[in-house]
Protein backbone atom coordinates (compact mmCIF):
# COMPACT_ATOMS: atom_id res chain seq x y z
CA UNK A 1 0.00 0.00 0.00
CA UNK A 2 1.45 3.25 -0.88
CA UNK A 3 1.62 5.60 1.82
CA UNK A 4 -0.01 9.14 0.57
CA UNK A 5 1.85 11.99 2.86
CA UNK A 6 -0.79 14.94 4.17
CA UNK A 7 0.86 16.29 6.51
CA UNK A 8 2.97 19.46 4.83
CA UNK A 9 2.08 21.96 7.07
CA UNK A 10 4.08 20.36 9.97
CA UNK A 11 7.04 19.89 7.52
CA UNK A 12 8.26 19.83 3.69
CA UNK A 13 10.26 17.08 1.94
CA UNK A 14 13.86 18.32 0.98
CA UNK A 15 13.41 19.57 -2.25
CA UNK A 16 16.19 17.34 -4.46
CA UNK A 17 17.67 20.99 -5.49
CA UNK A 18 18.12 22.64 -2.53
CA UNK A 19 19.36 18.62 -1.26
CA UNK A 20 22.32 19.50 -4.08
CA UNK A 21 23.13 23.08 -2.92
CA UNK A 22 24.16 21.29 0.64
CA UNK A 23 26.26 18.81 -0.14
CA UNK A 24 27.89 21.22 -2.35
CA UNK A 25 29.20 22.57 1.21
CA UNK A 26 29.63 19.09 2.90
CA UNK A 27 33.01 19.23 2.60
CA UNK A 28 33.51 22.44 3.64
CA UNK A 29 34.51 22.63 7.30
CA UNK A 30 36.34 25.62 8.41
CA UNK A 31 34.77 28.21 11.11
CA UNK A 32 33.09 31.08 9.28
CA UNK A 33 34.22 33.35 11.70
CA UNK A 34 37.91 32.53 11.52
CA UNK A 35 40.26 34.80 9.26
CA UNK A 36 41.83 32.51 7.00
CA UNK A 37 41.33 31.02 3.78
CA UNK A 38 38.34 28.15 4.91
CA UNK A 39 37.03 30.69 7.61
CA UNK A 40 36.51 33.37 5.15
CA UNK A 41 34.96 30.80 2.21
CA UNK A 42 32.15 30.06 4.82
CA UNK A 43 31.75 33.55 5.71
CA UNK A 44 31.17 34.30 2.04
CA UNK A 45 29.03 31.75 1.46
CA UNK A 46 27.09 32.90 4.81
CA UNK A 47 26.54 36.32 3.42
CA UNK A 48 25.98 35.63 0.00
CA UNK A 49 23.27 33.81 1.39
CA UNK A 50 21.69 36.63 3.59
CA UNK A 51 21.87 39.17 0.62
CA UNK A 52 19.91 36.41 -1.74
CA UNK A 53 17.20 36.16 1.23
CA UNK A 54 17.21 39.93 1.72
CA UNK A 55 16.51 40.83 -1.65
CA UNK A 56 13.69 37.84 -2.05
CA UNK A 57 11.92 39.36 0.68
CA UNK A 58 12.30 43.02 -0.38
CA UNK A 59 14.36 43.77 2.57
CA UNK A 60 18.10 45.12 3.91
CA UNK A 61 20.45 41.98 4.27
CA UNK A 62 21.44 44.17 7.62
CA UNK A 63 17.89 43.05 8.87
CA UNK A 64 18.23 39.08 8.55
CA UNK A 65 18.97 37.35 11.26
CA UNK A 66 19.51 33.18 10.81
CA UNK A 67 18.15 31.32 13.76
CA UNK A 68 17.50 27.64 14.18
CA UNK A 69 13.88 27.65 13.25
CA UNK A 70 10.53 29.37 13.90
CA UNK A 71 10.49 28.26 17.58
CA UNK A 72 13.33 30.17 18.34
CA UNK A 73 12.44 33.14 16.03
CA UNK A 74 8.87 33.53 17.86
CA UNK A 75 10.76 33.75 20.77
CA UNK A 76 13.27 36.10 20.27
CA UNK A 77 11.26 38.20 18.44
CA UNK A 78 9.27 38.59 21.70
CA UNK A 79 11.72 38.26 24.26
CA UNK A 80 14.07 40.58 22.22
CA UNK A 81 11.86 43.58 21.61
CA UNK A 82 10.73 42.87 24.93
CA UNK A 83 14.47 43.82 26.61
CA UNK A 84 15.39 45.73 23.94
CA UNK A 85 12.67 48.32 24.60
CA UNK A 86 14.35 51.69 26.89
CA UNK A 87 10.87 53.30 27.35
CA UNK A 88 9.92 50.92 30.40
CA UNK A 89 6.28 52.39 30.21
CA UNK A 90 5.95 50.40 27.52
CA UNK A 91 5.32 46.76 28.39
CA UNK A 92 1.89 45.73 26.94
CA UNK A 93 1.50 43.29 24.45
CA UNK A 94 -1.53 42.18 22.19
CA UNK A 95 -1.20 38.50 20.86
CA UNK A 96 -3.64 36.55 18.98
CA UNK A 97 -5.17 33.86 20.86
CA UNK A 98 -4.48 31.62 18.00
CA UNK A 99 -0.95 31.70 17.69
CA UNK A 100 1.60 28.85 17.40
CA UNK A 101 2.80 27.74 20.86
CA UNK A 102 5.90 29.06 20.40
CA UNK A 103 4.29 32.79 20.54
CA UNK A 104 1.67 32.03 23.43
CA UNK A 105 4.64 30.37 25.18
CA UNK A 106 6.97 32.68 25.12
CA UNK A 107 3.95 35.71 25.36
CA UNK A 108 2.92 33.69 28.77
CA UNK A 109 6.70 34.23 30.10
CA UNK A 110 6.94 37.71 29.72
CA UNK A 111 3.64 37.53 31.90
CA UNK A 112 5.59 36.30 34.70
CA UNK A 113 7.73 38.91 34.41
CA UNK A 114 5.94 41.32 34.64
CA UNK A 115 4.87 42.60 31.05
CA UNK A 116 0.57 42.95 30.46
CA UNK A 117 -0.56 40.62 27.97
CA UNK A 118 -4.09 40.73 26.02
CA UNK A 119 -5.07 37.28 24.11
CA UNK A 120 -7.15 38.13 21.60
CA UNK A 121 -9.91 35.29 20.26
CA UNK A 122 -10.63 35.24 16.59
CA UNK A 123 -13.79 35.09 14.89
CA UNK A 124 -15.78 32.03 14.61
CA UNK A 125 -14.17 31.67 10.76
CA UNK A 126 -11.09 32.06 12.53
CA UNK A 127 -10.21 35.96 11.99
CA UNK A 128 -8.25 38.35 13.86
CA UNK A 129 -10.22 41.35 13.66
CA UNK A 130 -8.58 44.50 13.53
CA UNK A 131 -11.23 46.96 14.97
CA UNK A 132 -10.98 44.32 18.29
CA UNK A 133 -7.37 44.89 17.93
CA UNK A 134 -7.71 48.46 17.73
CA UNK A 135 -9.90 48.63 21.22
CA UNK A 136 -6.99 47.42 23.28
CA UNK A 137 -4.35 49.43 21.92
CA UNK A 138 -3.06 51.80 24.43
CA UNK A 139 0.24 54.46 24.96
CA UNK A 140 1.28 51.08 26.99
CA UNK A 141 1.60 48.77 24.00
CA UNK A 142 4.80 48.05 22.78
CA UNK A 143 3.99 45.12 20.18
CA UNK A 144 1.34 43.20 18.67
CA UNK A 145 1.84 39.60 17.23
CA UNK A 146 -0.78 37.89 14.67
CA UNK A 147 0.21 35.55 12.21
CA UNK A 148 0.05 35.32 8.70
CA UNK A 149 -1.97 32.25 8.40
CA UNK A 150 -2.98 29.67 10.98
CA UNK A 151 -1.16 26.62 10.90
CA UNK A 152 -4.28 24.41 11.78
CA UNK A 153 -7.29 26.07 10.12
CA UNK A 154 -4.79 28.09 7.10
CA UNK A 155 -6.74 31.04 7.50
CA UNK A 156 -5.32 34.39 6.38
CA UNK A 157 -5.09 37.19 8.81
CA UNK A 158 -5.73 40.34 7.96
CA UNK A 159 -1.98 41.44 8.92
CA UNK A 160 -1.79 44.23 6.35
CA UNK A 161 -4.46 46.53 7.98
CA UNK A 162 -2.78 45.15 11.27
CA UNK A 163 0.43 46.82 10.54
CA UNK A 164 -1.26 49.72 9.40
CA UNK A 165 -2.72 50.40 12.20
CA UNK A 166 0.07 49.65 14.22
CA UNK A 167 2.46 52.33 12.29
CA UNK A 168 -0.35 55.11 12.52
CA UNK A 169 0.44 54.20 16.38
CA UNK A 170 4.06 54.12 16.66
CA UNK A 171 3.29 50.66 18.22
CA UNK A 172 5.53 47.70 16.63
CA UNK A 173 3.92 44.55 14.94
CA UNK A 174 5.39 41.02 14.38
CA UNK A 175 4.00 38.13 12.51
CA UNK A 176 4.72 34.98 12.34
CA UNK A 177 4.54 34.22 8.47
CA UNK A 178 5.79 30.45 9.09
CA UNK A 179 2.38 28.93 7.31
CA UNK A 180 2.68 31.89 3.98
CA UNK A 181 5.89 32.16 2.75
CA UNK A 182 5.79 30.24 -0.42
CA UNK A 183 2.19 30.04 -0.51
CA UNK A 184 0.63 34.05 -0.50
CA UNK A 185 2.71 37.03 -1.19
CA UNK A 186 3.92 38.88 1.91
CA UNK A 187 4.92 42.24 2.47
CA UNK A 188 8.00 42.47 4.59
CA UNK A 189 8.14 45.95 4.70
CA UNK A 190 5.23 46.77 6.30
CA UNK A 191 6.23 44.25 9.45
CA UNK A 192 8.46 45.61 12.66
CA UNK A 193 9.70 41.50 12.41
CA UNK A 194 8.85 38.42 10.79
CA UNK A 195 9.51 34.66 11.94
CA UNK A 196 10.23 31.83 8.90
CA UNK A 197 10.99 28.65 9.20
CA UNK A 198 12.82 26.41 6.44
CA UNK A 199 11.51 23.11 6.51
CA UNK A 200 8.44 24.73 5.74
CA UNK A 201 8.83 25.73 1.92
CA UNK A 202 10.71 22.45 1.14
CA UNK A 203 14.23 23.70 2.91
CA UNK A 204 16.00 21.86 5.82
CA UNK A 205 15.29 21.63 9.52
CA UNK A 206 16.55 23.22 12.27
CA UNK A 207 17.43 26.97 10.46
CA UNK A 208 15.05 29.55 10.39
CA UNK A 209 14.98 33.68 10.30
CA UNK A 210 13.38 36.04 11.91
CA UNK A 211 13.33 39.90 9.86
CA UNK A 212 14.03 42.62 12.29
CA UNK A 213 13.30 45.78 10.49
CA UNK A 214 16.11 48.85 10.98
CA UNK A 215 14.88 50.76 14.20
CA UNK A 216 13.19 48.12 15.80
CA UNK A 217 14.32 47.77 19.25
CA UNK A 218 15.87 44.68 19.99
CA UNK A 219 18.22 42.93 22.33
CA UNK A 220 20.02 39.30 21.49
CA UNK A 221 18.90 36.41 23.61
CA UNK A 222 21.88 34.04 22.60
CA UNK A 223 25.37 35.10 24.06
CA UNK A 224 28.16 34.15 23.05
CA UNK A 225 30.22 35.34 19.37
CA UNK A 226 29.25 38.12 17.79
CA UNK A 227 27.73 36.53 14.93
CA UNK A 228 24.33 37.61 12.99
CA UNK A 229 25.57 41.08 13.12
CA UNK A 230 25.79 40.53 17.32
CA UNK A 231 22.35 39.88 17.28
CA UNK A 232 22.64 35.97 18.13
CA UNK A 233 25.86 34.37 19.34
CA UNK A 234 26.69 31.25 17.88
CA UNK A 235 28.59 29.36 15.02
CA UNK A 236 26.45 29.69 12.20
CA UNK A 237 24.79 26.31 10.74
CA UNK A 238 26.24 26.87 7.16
CA UNK A 239 24.56 23.60 5.61
CA UNK A 240 21.06 24.97 6.50
CA UNK A 241 21.62 28.50 5.76
CA UNK A 242 22.63 27.74 2.48
CA UNK A 243 20.04 25.15 1.74
CA UNK A 244 16.82 27.87 3.13
CA UNK A 245 18.40 30.63 0.72
CA UNK A 246 17.94 28.34 -2.02
CA UNK A 247 14.21 26.47 -0.82
CA UNK A 248 13.19 29.85 -0.57
CA UNK A 249 14.30 31.03 -4.01
CA UNK A 250 12.38 27.78 -5.44
CA UNK A 251 9.16 28.54 -3.38
CA UNK A 252 8.81 31.81 -4.55
CA UNK A 253 9.57 31.19 -7.86
CA UNK A 254 6.81 28.41 -7.96
CA UNK A 255 4.46 30.04 -5.63
CA UNK A 256 1.25 31.31 -8.03
CA UNK A 257 1.19 28.29 -10.17
CA UNK A 258 1.99 25.72 -7.12
CA UNK A 259 -0.93 28.04 -5.88
CA UNK A 260 -3.79 27.61 -8.30
CA UNK A 261 -3.07 24.02 -8.40
CA UNK A 262 -3.11 23.47 -5.00
CA UNK A 263 -6.31 25.30 -4.28
CA UNK A 264 -7.85 22.94 -6.44
CA UNK A 265 -7.26 19.81 -5.08
CA UNK A 266 -7.87 20.58 -1.86
CA UNK A 267 -11.46 21.99 -3.25
CA UNK A 268 -11.26 18.19 -4.90
CA UNK A 269 -10.85 16.77 -1.36
CA UNK A 270 -13.14 18.50 0.52
CA UNK A 271 -16.00 17.72 -2.03
CA UNK A 272 -15.28 14.04 -1.62
CA UNK A 273 -15.75 14.60 2.09
CA UNK A 274 -18.11 16.99 2.52
CA UNK A 275 -21.10 14.24 2.76
CA UNK A 276 -19.31 12.14 5.55
CA UNK A 277 -21.73 12.22 8.76
CA UNK A 278 -21.28 15.01 11.14
CA UNK A 279 -18.60 16.69 9.42
CA UNK A 280 -17.87 20.53 9.39
CA UNK A 281 -15.30 22.86 7.55
CA UNK A 282 -13.48 25.00 9.38
CA UNK A 283 -12.23 28.86 8.75
CA UNK A 284 -13.16 30.82 5.93
CA UNK A 285 -12.98 28.59 2.42
CA UNK A 286 -11.41 31.50 0.71
CA UNK A 287 -9.37 33.40 3.16
CA UNK A 288 -6.93 30.99 3.15
CA UNK A 289 -3.53 29.55 1.92
CA UNK A 290 -4.20 27.30 -1.14
CA UNK A 291 -3.05 23.75 0.78
CA UNK A 292 -4.93 23.41 4.11
CA UNK A 293 -8.42 21.96 5.00
CA UNK A 294 -9.39 21.73 8.31
CA UNK A 295 -12.33 19.80 9.24
CA UNK A 296 -14.35 18.20 12.55
CA UNK A 297 -16.10 15.52 13.16
CA UNK A 298 -19.32 15.40 15.74
CA UNK A 299 -18.45 11.91 17.28
CA UNK A 300 -14.91 11.22 16.77
CA UNK A 301 -11.50 11.53 18.72
CA UNK A 302 -8.75 13.42 16.70
CA UNK A 303 -6.50 10.82 18.19
CA UNK A 304 -7.63 8.15 17.27
CA UNK A 305 -8.54 9.00 14.21
CA UNK A 306 -5.20 9.91 13.62
CA UNK A 307 -3.70 6.15 14.30
CA UNK A 308 -6.50 4.89 11.85
CA UNK A 309 -5.84 6.91 9.06
CA UNK A 310 -2.03 6.27 9.81
CA UNK A 311 -3.20 2.32 9.90
CA UNK A 312 -4.27 2.90 6.29
CA UNK A 313 -1.51 4.47 4.95
CA UNK A 314 -2.30 8.61 5.10
CA UNK A 315 -0.04 10.62 7.47
CA UNK A 316 -1.97 14.06 8.55
CA UNK A 317 -2.16 16.36 11.74
CA UNK A 318 -4.94 16.88 14.75
CA UNK A 319 -5.08 20.10 16.25
CA UNK A 320 -6.24 18.42 19.40
CA UNK A 321 -3.11 16.56 21.63
CA UNK A 322 -3.42 13.03 23.80
CA UNK A 323 -2.54 13.17 27.02
CA UNK A 324 -2.01 10.28 29.92
CA UNK A 325 -5.20 8.83 28.26
CA UNK A 326 -7.53 12.23 27.90
CA UNK A 327 -7.91 14.26 24.77
CA UNK A 328 -6.69 18.08 25.11
CA UNK A 329 -9.16 20.37 22.69
CA UNK A 330 -7.31 22.24 19.62
CA UNK A 331 -6.62 25.52 21.49
CA UNK A 332 -7.24 27.37 18.04
CA UNK A 333 -10.88 25.78 17.86
CA UNK A 334 -11.21 26.10 21.70
CA UNK A 335 -10.55 30.11 20.68
CA UNK A 336 -12.78 30.18 17.77
CA UNK A 337 -15.76 29.44 20.26
CA UNK A 338 -16.27 25.60 19.02
CA UNK A 339 -17.28 23.30 22.36
CA UNK A 340 -14.50 20.74 23.37
CA UNK A 341 -15.91 17.63 21.37
CA UNK A 342 -15.50 18.79 17.97
CA UNK A 343 -12.11 21.06 19.29
CA UNK A 344 -11.11 17.63 19.86
CA UNK A 345 -11.95 15.66 16.29
CA UNK A 346 -10.28 17.80 14.08
CA UNK A 347 -8.48 16.52 11.12
CA UNK A 348 -6.02 18.93 9.39
CA UNK A 349 -5.14 17.72 6.05
CA UNK A 350 -2.51 20.13 3.86
CA UNK A 351 -0.82 19.28 0.62
CA UNK A 352 2.26 20.27 -1.18
CA UNK A 353 3.85 20.30 -4.75
CA UNK A 354 4.23 16.77 -4.53
CA UNK A 355 0.93 16.02 -4.23
CA UNK A 356 -0.73 14.23 -7.45
CA UNK A 357 -4.72 14.23 -8.32
CA UNK A 358 -4.66 10.66 -7.98
CA UNK A 359 -3.22 10.89 -4.29
CA UNK A 360 -6.19 13.07 -3.82
CA UNK A 361 -9.03 10.60 -4.84
CA UNK A 362 -7.05 7.68 -3.42
CA UNK A 363 -6.95 9.72 0.12
CA UNK A 364 -11.05 10.37 -0.22
CA UNK A 365 -11.53 7.12 -0.03
CA UNK A 366 -9.13 5.59 2.89
CA UNK A 367 -10.76 8.38 4.48
CA UNK A 368 -14.22 8.00 4.12
CA UNK A 369 -13.24 4.46 5.05
CA UNK A 370 -11.59 4.64 8.23
CA UNK A 371 -14.52 7.37 8.80
CA UNK A 372 -16.96 5.28 8.66
CA UNK A 373 -15.45 2.47 10.53
CA UNK A 374 -14.67 4.47 13.49
CA UNK A 375 -18.61 6.05 13.39
CA UNK A 376 -19.54 2.95 13.80
CA UNK A 377 -17.10 1.50 16.90
CA UNK A 378 -17.39 4.64 18.72
CA UNK A 379 -21.74 5.82 18.50
CA UNK A 380 -21.41 6.60 22.08
CA UNK A 381 -18.34 6.97 24.05
CA UNK A 382 -17.72 9.18 26.23
CA UNK A 383 -14.51 11.29 25.40
CA UNK A 384 -12.62 12.23 28.43
CA UNK A 385 -11.56 16.33 28.68
CA UNK A 386 -8.94 18.11 30.11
Amino acid sequence: MKRIYLDYNASTPLDPRVSEEMISWMEAWGNPSSIHEEGRKLRFAIEQAREKVAKLLGVKSKEIIFTSGGSESDSLALMGIAYGNNDKKRNHFIISAIEHHAVLETAAALKTRGYEVTFVSPTREGIVDCQKIASFLSDRTLLVSVQSANNETGVCQPIEQIAELCKQKGIFFHSDVIQSVGKVPLNFKELSMASLSAHKFYGPKGVGILYVKEGTPFEKMIFGGSQEKGKRGGTENILGIVGLAKALEISLSEMEFQGKRQFQLIEKLWDSLADLPGIERVGDPLRRVPNTLLVTFTSLRGHDLLIGLDLAGIAASSGSACMSGTIQPSHVLMAMGYDPQRASSSLRLSIGKYTDEEEISESAQRIKKVVLEQLNYYPKKEIVLL
